[in-house]
């Protein structure tokens, strides 16, 4: 067999059927091993890889490219392949928190700072399309992935939505909670610009004061396009990013 055939091989929830590449099974390995090492540290040379795999450097390089278009590792020529810590990449389709981490084989959690009822800023009102005398759940976490902090988040409610939320459920997702309640959020509008951490943002996110963080405001609708809940989050730069995709539109 030739390193780029292919090899039956059970799949998730499959029965068997499902066929995985060499270079494949390689950077699966590959991708727990560097789990366990700390960001910067440097793999084996592609040559010593490649012996220890048993594999052409051309296959064992194809699962190195996996490994770099998952931002796990980062190749720098003439000097080798380093482990990098894991990006989070934001897209196009609405996700929770925790689903976005799940997806990248992270564990979501939070940590509850505070929770209060009160009057909200006019921005939060105007979003919400809040009545002048309604007020609002207000709501601060830190989320985190892996138990390192990811974002500082601030999510408001109306302040019907008080008997929806449970204190010993706010470490997980406030998403699936509402959808539990029968309140399924189904679309959002994302505002996203880089702004620097104050000193609370900064200890809480493990940063320095003025370094930059990407704040990104969300506003969450229901099918009936009823704004359910706003938030206001401020996430680690280092650790993630936005991307959009764009078409040209059609020449009139």
């Amino acid at each position: 067999m030739t390193d780029n055939q292919s090899t039956a091989r059970p799949g998730p929830g499959a029965g068997g059927g499902a066929r995985e590449t060499k270079y494949g099974r390689i950077a699966t390995v590959l991708r727990q091993r560097c789990a366990r090492l700390g960001d910067g540290q440097q793999l084996p040379s592609e040559k010593e890889l490649a012996t220890e795999f048993g594999v052409s450097l051309m296959t064992l390089r194809r699962a190195l490219d996996l490994l770099d278009e998952e931002g796990i590792v980062r190749r720098v020529l003439g000097r080798g392949t380093f482990v990098q810590r894991r990006i989070v990449a934001k897209g196009d389709v609405l996700t929770s928190f925790s689903e976005d981490m799940r997806m990248r084989g992270l564990t979501p959690s939070s940590r509850l700072i505070g929770i209060e009822v009160l009057e909200p800023a006019e921005d939060v009102r105007k979003d919400l399309l809040l009545g002048p005398r309604e007020s609002v759940v207000a709501l601060e976490r830190l989320r985190l992935a892996d138990g390192e902090a990811m974002c500082l988040e601030t999510a408001h409610l109306a302040a019907r939505f008080t008997g929806v939320l449970e204190a010993d459920a706010l470490e997980g997702s406030l998403h699936e909670l509402l959808a539990s309640r029968g309140h399924v959020l189904e679309s959002a509008v994302r505002r996203i610009r880089a702004v620097a951490a104050d000193e609370r943002q900064a200890l809480l996110l493990g940063l320095r004061a003025g370094e930059p963080v990407l704040q990104i405001i969300q506003v969450f609708y229901d099918a009936k396009g009823t704004a359910i809940q706003r938030s206001c989050a401020h996430y680690r730069a280092d650790r993630y990013e936005a991307f959009t995709k764009v078409r040209r539109a059609p020449a009139g």
